[in-house]
């Protein structure tokens, strides 16, 4: 009887060296671009988290938050604005805009308008095709994450302008 003795010399599996790398791979490029589970939004959304997925949902949220006086569901579904803060007046006149159209939570539509690259104009309405019963906002695209509604215009700060124009200046010589 001959007594082999077996070596047993350990190389690494091809396959597992494969995987670690792909793995590796999808880290960097993860870190690198931007995975978006880690992508922050500031700037990009009221509260900086990712947006909503469409702008019909953006909208209905938008009318059900304003209606339960939930500021941070408001600004759940809004892009920020000039001026920076979401104030509790802003929401409670925001219900108070969408009531004297008509639109509830209960019958609260989203009619997609236009869109101009990230930009789409949206209508809030009651479900009527009445335009007295309607509100328009601007709807913002974020990538290609989801999106955001702004505020009715009424509440968006004025820009100061300049009271004195160009023409009505004078210059005086020296």
């Amino acid at each position: 009887m001959i007594d082999v003795e077996r070596r047993s010399v350990r190389f690494p599996n091809k396959y597992q060296s494969a995987g670690l790398g792909m793995i590796s791979l999808v880290l960097c490029t993860s870190v690198m671009t931007g995975c978006s589970a880690f992508r922050d939004y500031t700037g990009d959304t009221c509260d900086g988290r990712k947006p909503v997925g469409s702008l019909e949902q953006a909208g209905k949220d938008l009318v059900t938050a304003a209606y339960a006086a939930d500021r941070d569901g408001v600004c759940r579904v809004t892009h920020p604005f000039p001026g920076g803060v979401l104030e509790d007046e802003m929401v409670v006149k925001t219900r108070e805009i969408l009531a004297k159209r008509g639109i509830t939570p209960q019958n609260a539509s989203v009619v997609v308008g236009e869109q101009f690259g990230s930009h789409v104009i949206i209508q809030l309405t009651d479900g009527s095709q009445n335009e007295a019963h309607s509100v328009k906002l601007d709807g913002i695209g974020v990538r290609e994450d989801g999106f955001t509604v702004g505020l009715p215009p009424e509440l968006y700060p004025e820009v100061a302008h300049s009271s004195a124009s160009p023409s009505t200046s004078t210059v005086t010589a020296p």
